[in-house]
């Protein structure tokens, strides 16, 4: 990790060791008491029953240890492990459940210094792969691969560019090969040739085409863009025109 979280780290275990005493309980209260932690619980507004569960170094607002959400009926909806205020770890979202049953995981989303950094999963009601997907550092990576509830892969769309002459250089139209929700085009490179970088330039839409006009000496131009499945993933498909 970088140096401030070390630091960070080393400051912790300092309030840690500030707020801890000996105790004679053996209490789950009493453990987190010794380590310096407390549960602070959050019920839902107009409501007694706990929306959340955090883990927090004892006396400050800082998350340290698992902070988890539950749905309005108690079955749990979320999990999601903090070091030093930051999410660091595996991050699990779970469909609504029976109190009697384990709930089945929705979302697996690995966490690096509070930013998404890894292959994140997502997972149909029966336990099979609904989907797979990268971050680096918290950019998005181009690519989504999804599959039906029966394991079946669902092709990805095709990203189809056109170009035509102008008087003040080239108009670029950019769209899907086929119908989806909620496109976003973007110009603009991506770095190690597969992330999108923050604040990209979006383009124009018009009836369900991107549309940017650029000049006549950009040379190579990337449109990324970025759109809403069926089963509402977001997926990013990305492709360059020679001018």
């Amino acid at each position: 990790m970088k140096r401030w979280i070390y630091l960070m780290s080393a400051a912790l275990l300092f309030l840690l060791a500030c707020n801890s005493e000996p105790k004679k309980e053996t209490s789950e209260n009493a453990s987190k008491e010794n380590s310096g932690l407390e549960i602070v619980k959050r019920p839902f507004q107009n409501s007694e029953q706990i929306e959340y569960e955090i883990s927090v170094v004892k006396g400050t607002a800082i998350k340290h240890g698992m902070q988890k959400r539950y749905y309005l009926h108690g079955s749990l909806y979320s999990a999601i492990p903090y070091v030093a205020g930051k999410k660091q770890g595996v991050a699990y979202t779970y469909y609504q459940a029976a109190l009697d049953r384990e709930p089945q995981v929705w979302k697996e989303q690995p966490y690096e210094e509070d930013d998404l950094h890894g292959k994140c999963m997502r997972y149909h009601r029966n336990g099979t792969l609904q989907a797979e997907y990268e971050y680096k550092n918290g950019l998005r990576a181009v690519g989504l691969k999804e599959y039906t509830e029966s394991g079946k892969a669902i092709e990805a769309p095709s990203l189809l560019l056109t170009k035509h002459r102008i008087a003040t250089g080239y108009l670029i139209q950019a769209r899907l090969n086929d119908d989806f929700d909620n496109v976003d085009y973007y110009i603009g490179d991506l770095l190690e040739g597969k992330y999108m970088p923050k604040k990209m330039k979006a383009l124009q839409t018009r009836n369900n085409i991107g549309e940017v006009v650029v000049s006549q000496t950009s040379g190579t131009v990337t449109i990324t863009a970025e759109y809403s499945t069926r089963y509402r993933n977001r997926g990013v498909v990305s492709k360059s025109i020679q001018l």
